[in-house]
C-alpha cells in the first residue's frame, strides 16, 4: 500500500472498516440469516440433551435424569425450561417453570421456540423431551424488544459512524500534509546543518529537514502527523525549562531560545545526542498561535569538549590547592624549629621586622622577651642530649602556654628563646615574662627540673632597629644570668653586661 495514493489508501481503509462491522453484526447474531442458523443450532442442540436424556432413562436413574434437566437450563441462556413426558402424557422430570413455558406450544408439532424430539429405546417411542427457548432473533431482541432487521440498521449506523469518524481523522494526519510547505522552502531548509521540525497548532509534525530525519533515524511518511514530544527526546533536568520550547512557543506565541533537549541513541542506552532548541511561533494575522517552527542543534560534540576542558579545569585547581598546601606545608618547615615547632631564627627575623617597623610609624607599643634555660649545659651532661631536647621541648610549651595568641615565640638558638609581644607596654611584657618562668619553674620533666632567666625590653626604651630591640633584651638577660639566674630583668640604658661564653652558659 506504500505505492497507492492517498485516495486508494483512505478508500481501502473504509471497506474494511465496513466489512468488519458487518462481520461484528454476524456474530452478535443481527445480520440476516441469522434466525436460520439460530434455529439449526436449537436443533442440534435438542439433539444432544435427547442422547444423553435417553441414557439415563435406560438406566432408570432418576437422580441423572433430573441432573440432566437442569444442567442443561444452566448452560444454555437460551433454554428457559425442559421436560421428559411419558407417551401417557405424564411428566416424568422437569425443571421450574416448564408448565408455564409449555403452555404456549402446539399440540404434536414443534415451533422455534418449542421443540419435541422423540425418546426411542429398542425401536419403541417411550417419551418425548420438551425444550422450551427464548423468542428467535428475528422475532423480537430480548433486551430492546425491537426486530433484528430495525437493531442491524441502528447497530450499522451508530458503529459506523464511530469507526468512520475515528478513521477519517487518524487517516487525515497522514494525507501528506507537508503539501501546504511550499518546494522552495523545503529544498531552503534541508540545505540547513540544523534539524527543522514544523508543527501545527496541535503540535503535529508538518514537515521534517533531512538533517532531522537523519538525527531521529526515522522516514519523514513515519513522522508526518505524530506530535513532536512523542517522539522519545526529554529535557535536561541541569536547566530551568520544564516544558518542551515549542509547546510554550504555540501556547504563549512567544519566541523560546537556548532550550536544551536530550534525545536517547537507539544503539547505546548510555549516550544521549544534545540539542540546543530555539522555537519561533507562527502567528495569524490576528496574532493567534498556528504553530511553531522548531531548530534544534546539534551541539553534543561541542558539550563533550566543553565538559573535558571543565574537567580539566577542575584537574588544575585541584593540583593548584595540592601545591598551595604543599608550599604552605614547605614554608611551615622552613620557618619552624623541628624540635619545639616554635618559629626559628630565620622566621622570626622576617616576622620583627615587619612588626617593629609598622610599631615605629604608628608610635605604638612592642615589647621583646629574651628566655634562657639556667645551667642546661650540666643538664646534658648529667642526663644526656635526649633528656635535654625534652627539658628544651619543656620551656617552649611553658612559654606558648603563657603568652598571648597574637604574640610569637622563637627559638633563638640551643636553650635561649625569643617572644615578640605585639602591642604589650614592657609593665605587661614583665609580667608574662614571670609568668613564664614561674611555669618552667614549676614543671618536672622525667625527673629533671630546671629554672629558666629572662630579659625584657621595649621598643619605649629607645632602640631604633629590631636588633637593636633584641640586643636590649639579650643584655638583660645576661644581666639576670650574672646576678642569681631564675629571675626577670628589665633593660636599662646604664646596664652593664660583660659577656662571655662562660658567663653566658
Amino acid at each position: 500500500m506504500l505505492g497507492f495514493t492517498p485516495a486508494v489508501r483512505l478508500s481501502l481503509g473504509l471497506v474494511i472498516l465496513t466489512i468488519s462491522i458487518l462481520i461484528l453484526a454476524q456474530a452478535i447474531g443481527l445480520a440476516p440469516g441469522a434466525e436460520r442458523q439460530q434455529l439449526e443450532v436449537r436443533k442440534r442442540l435438542a439433539e444432544t440433551l435427547a442422547s444423553q436424556v435417553s441414557v439415563a432413562i435406560m438406566r432408570g436413574d432418576e437422580l441423572l435424569l433430573q441432573y440432566l434437566l437442569e444442567s442443561s437450563v444452566e448452560r444454555n441462556p437460551e433454554i428457559l425450561s425442559v421436560a421428559v413426558r411419558r407417551n401417557d402424557g405424564v411428566i416424568v422430570a422437569q425443571t421450574k417453570l416448564h408448565s408455564k413455558n409449555w403452555a404456549k406450544a402446539k399440540a404434536n408439532e414443534s415451533t422455534p421456540t418449542h421443540i419435541r424430539f422423540p425418546i426411542m429405546l429398542n425401536g419403541a417411542k417411550r417419551a418425548e423431551f420438551e425444550l422450551s427457548f427464548e423468542p428467535l432473533l428475528s422475532d423480537s431482541h430480548p433486551i430492546f424488544k425491537l426486530p433484528t432487521f430495525i437493531l442491524l440498521v441502528i447497530f450499522v449506523s451508530l458503529s459506523g459512524f464511530v469507526g468512520y469518524w475515528f478513521y477519517i481523522k487518524r487517516a487525515l494526519k497522514h494525507l501528506d500534509p507537508s503539501a501546504v510547505v511550499p518546494a522552495r522552502v523545503r529544498n531552503a531548509l534541508n540545505i540547513l546543518a540544523e534539524g527543522v521540525l514544523i508543527l501545527d497548532r496541535r503540535e503535529q509534525i508538518v514537515l521534517a529537514n533531512n538533517s532531522m530525519i537523519e538525527h531521529l533515524q526515522r522516514t519523514e511518511q513515519s513522522l508526518m502527523g505524530k506530535k513532536a514530544s512523542s517522539l522519545g527526546w526529554f529535557l535536561d533536568p541541569k536547566q530551568e525549562a520544564r516544558e518542551y520550547p515549542w509547546l510554550k512557543a504555540i501556547g504563549s506565541g512567544v519566541k523560546q531560545t537556548g532550550v536544551r533537549v536530550l534525545l536517547p541513541d537507539a544503539s547505546n542506552s548510555d549516550k544521549d545526542t544534545i540539542f540546543q532548541v530555539n522555537a519561533v511561533p507562527i502567528l495569524d494575522p490576528k496574532g493567534a498561535s498556528q504553530g511553531t517552527i522548531a531548530v534544534f542543534e546539534d551541539i553534543t560534540e561541542l558539550e563533550t569538549k566543553s565538559r573535558l576542558l571543565e574537567e580539566m579545569i577542575q584537574q588544575l585547581a585541584a593540583t593548584q590547592v595540592a601545591i598551595e598546601n604543599k608550599n604552605k606545608e614547605l614554608t611551615f618547615l622552613a620557618t619552624r624549629d623541628p624540635l619545639t615547632n616554635c618559629y626559628n631564627r630565620r622566621a622570626l627575623y622576617e616576622h620583627l621586622s615587619s612588626k617593629f617597623d609598622g610599631a615605629r610609624t604608628t608610635d605604638a607599643e612592642f615589647s621583646c622577651i629574651m628566655a634562657d634555660i639556667d645551667f642546661f649545659k650540666k643538664v646534658n651532661d648529667t642526663y644526656g642530649h635526649a633528656a635535654g631536647d625534652e627539658v628544651i621541648k619543656m620551656a617552649a610549651n611553658s612559654l606558648r602556654e603563657v603568652v598571648r595568641d597574637m604574640d610569637m615565640v622563637a627559638r633563638f638558638g640551643g636553650e635561649e628563646y625569643c617572644v615578640i609581644l605585639p602591642g604589650a607596654p614592657l609593665e605587661q611584657a614583665q609580667m608574662i615574662a614571670e609568668r613564664c618562668r614561674q611555669k618552667i619553674e614549676e614543671k618536672v620533666t622525667n625527673g629533671i627540673k630546671v629554672t629558666g632567666s629572662f630579659g625584657v625590653t621595649s621598643i619605649r626604651m629607645g632602640a631604633v632597629t629590631a636588633n637593636q630591640l633584641i640586643q636590649q633584651a639579650d643584655e638583660a638577660l645576661y644581666y639576670s644570668k650574672q646576678h642569681g639566674r631564675n629571675q626577670v630583668t628589665c633593660w636599662q640604658p646604664d646596664m652593664k653586661t660583660i659577656i662571655t661564653d662562660t658567663q653566658h652558659h
